[in-house]
């Protein structure tokens, strides 16, 4: 069989006018990897035309009430019990509906309008009773509620709370539900979770996205005007919810769980449809499985004879909901424990990657399928929360730069030639892990279309090998992009967001200083919004500090201007001039010099190329359609 494999890559090198190293044996693999030795991976195509493995087929391809399956992937309506509903869809979320004697309770909302539009009209196919309130599982999936308020006002119905965690409001304004510990980088937060959830993918052919897809729509967010605490029991639509805000972390701040008692019923964003994603590898908080592992308990506490999941398949009856628990509860459990055991016996981050391995009742369990995210990062990402990112080798304590060990390795491996003929030969091995390694390499050293084809040939064959539809994802977006698809790598501020948060996005303005530039100024800039919003940013040699009250600040501005939040967005967002700004008036100089106002805000490096960026050029064509 390897002899056959060697005379088919010679041959398919010398098509491509490469040389295949035929005459050199492969390394064994001694910790398998699904992306090394896969060129004769079963493969199959679903009937969107995606091109997956047989195990994703397999998966795929199950009926959505069959037992072996965790969530729905497709439009459904499942009747739960009496007066409880699920509505599934091909999106990553579901919405539950709880009627009481007064009218429904709604629970999530969907990603975007459409999202929303689509959840209520399946939702009329199951019942016809108003809906009294729309509840938030955390922030992330509440953006179809306009699509629900909406419609109901049209049946006069105007009567609807929408209620959440306390945080809710704030997370939405700053972050848009793209939590990160610093926001001001939440743009490159929103851009990675696009790359994540098959934004560039087509919705047809060998690379579609099929599951999990979370696409660039309409945001139908409304407020929470209905925020809740911890503990606390407050009577909707006639029945008695009590909320649960604290120590159920996951995956987001802003969490809240509801236990209805009369139905005996949980709903939660805590028991998933596939394996507990302990790191997104979009990025994020660490996400303790202990926590986790806590909110399970508080679940099962409870005794629920409902079990209502943000991401999974819905349950009634104790003992399929007692096996689903323990289920998830464990898997969580050898996670944390078996990375600490590796590390305690000496295991980095990359060692972890492979020595982790779910044992085989685990592995068999239909919860537990490792369809959303990769187990591989997930151990590395609890030792990085332990230890950072050094791995206690200190050869590794300081690093070449990328640029500078890709220029090395390739001539430590005989030139640009040689690797492209090694990164051929690999990828007809189909050792892909290897051959993308090596391609990475070729494309910093010599960025043309032929080193990009070959690291997407690589990309593209392990996205479409990928159980872990996060993992396809970023695969198939960055080799569509190798390829010329427009991805972009840091989303714009939303208007709305700069105009309700102004004086966070004049603090985040702060770190795009140029140290340079800058090196020698002791400047004061006084920003003006309205009587309440008097700002600055203090300019100190290199650095800059934000005044978030600038009129007791013991200094005096060297410049003060006077604008809008409409005018700030479109400065912070790079999409007008600061100096064009100063002399239109966008930006009303009321103390200092013109000029000197245009040399200090060219003091700070402009984030947005919009002339340049490819990504940047395709979104305002779309921006531009859509009005």
């Amino acid at each position: 069989m390897r002899k056959d494999w060697l005379f088919v890559g010679a041959a398919l090198a010398a098509m491509n006018g490469g040389t295949a190293a035929v005459a050199e044996p492969s390394p064994p693999v001694r910790y398998p990897s699904p992306y090394m030795d896969a060129a004769s991976t079963p493969m199959t195509t679903l009937d969107n035309g995606a091109r997956v493995g047989a195990d994703t087929a397999a998966y795929w391809n199950l009926p959505p009430d069959s037992p072996k399956r965790a969530s729905y992937d497709e439009e459904i309506v499942v009747k739960v019990a009496d007066r409880v509903w699920t509505l599934g869809s091909p999106s990553i979320v579901n919405v539950h509906a709880v009627e009481g004697p007064e009218g429904l309770i709604i629970y999530d909302s969907g990603e975007s309008l459409e999202d929303g539009e689509r959840f209520y009209r399946l939702l009329r196919t199951a019942t016809d009773a108003p809906v009294r309130a729309i509840i938030y599982s955390h922030e992330h999936y509440t953006k179809g509620t306009r699509a629900f308020v909406d419609a109901e006002a049209k049946r006069g119905n105007t009567n609807i709370r929408v209620i959440g965690n306390r945080c809710t409001n704030a997370e939405m304004a700053t972050t848009r539900g793209a939590f990160t510990f610093h926001p001001e980088v939440s743009p490159v937060m929103s851009a990675r979770a696009l790359q994540q959830f098959n934004a560039y993918l087509p919705d047809t052919g060998p690379d579609a996205g099929f599951k999990n897809s979370i696409k660039l729509a309409a945001d139908g967010y409304m407020p929470v005007d209905t925020p809740v605490d911890d503990g606390q029991t407050l009577k909707v639509a006639g029945l008695d919810l009590v909320f649960r805000t604290r120590d159920i972390g996951t995956d987001s701040q802003c969490q809240l769980m509801v236990w209805i008692p009369a139905r005996k019923a949980v709903l939660n964003n805590i028991v998933w449809g596939w394996f507990p994603n302990v790191y997104s590898v979009r990025g994020g908080n660490y996400r303790d499985p202990r926590l986790w592992r806590h909110a399970i308990d508080e679940i099962a506490a409870l005794k629920p004879e409902i079990l209502l999941s943000t991401h999974s398949s819905s349950l009634a009856g104790r003992a399929a909901i007692d096996a689903r628990l323990a289920d998830y509860r464990d898997a969580l459990s050898f996670l944390l424990d078996q990375t600490l055991k590796g590390i305690l016996r000496g295991e980095g981050p990359d060692e972890l990657r492979y020595s982790v391995k779910l044992p085989p009742r685990l592995e068999k369990s239909p919860i537990l399928i490792r369809n959303y995210g990769d187990l591989g990062p997930m151990p590395a990402r609890i030792y990085d929360a332990l230890f950072g990112p050094f791995d206690g080798n200190a050869a590794h304590l300081n690093r070449l730069h990328p640029q500078d060990e890709a220029t090395r390795m390739i001539d430590a491996m005989g030139g640009a030639s040689a690797v492209a003929d090694k990164v051929r030969t690999a990828t007809q091995k189909g050792d892909y892990l290897w051959a993308c390694q090596l391609a990475d390499y070729l494309v910093r050293v010599d960025d043309r279309a032929e080193t990009r084809a070959l690291k997407a040939d690589c990309l593209r064959a392990m996205g479409q090998r990928a159980l872990a539809t996060n993992s396809r994802s970023w695969y198939l977006t960055q080799a569509r992009e190798l390829e010329g698809t427009p991805v972009l790598k840091v989303v714009p501020a939303n208007p709305g967001a700069v105009a309700s948060q102004l004086a966070d996005y004049v603090d985040y303005y702060r770190i795009r200083i140029s140290p340079e530039r800058s090196a020698d100024v002791d400047r004061l800039i006084g920003l003006r919004f309205g009587p309440d919003q008097f700002y600055g940013l203090h300019i100190r040699g290199g650095v800059v500090d934000f005044i978030p009250a600038l009129g007791s600040y013991p200094r005096k501005p060297d410049v003060l201007i006077e604008s809008t939040a409409a005018n700030w967005a479109k400065l912070y967002n790079n999409l007008s001039d600061p100096a064009a700004m100063i002399d239109s008036g966008a930006l009303k100089l009321v103390a200092g010099d013109a000029d000197e106002a245009k040399r200090l805000f060219a003091l700070f490096d402009p984030i947005y190329d919009w002339k340049n960026d490819p990504a940047l050029l395709a979104l305002a064509a779309r921006q531009a359609k859509a009005k």
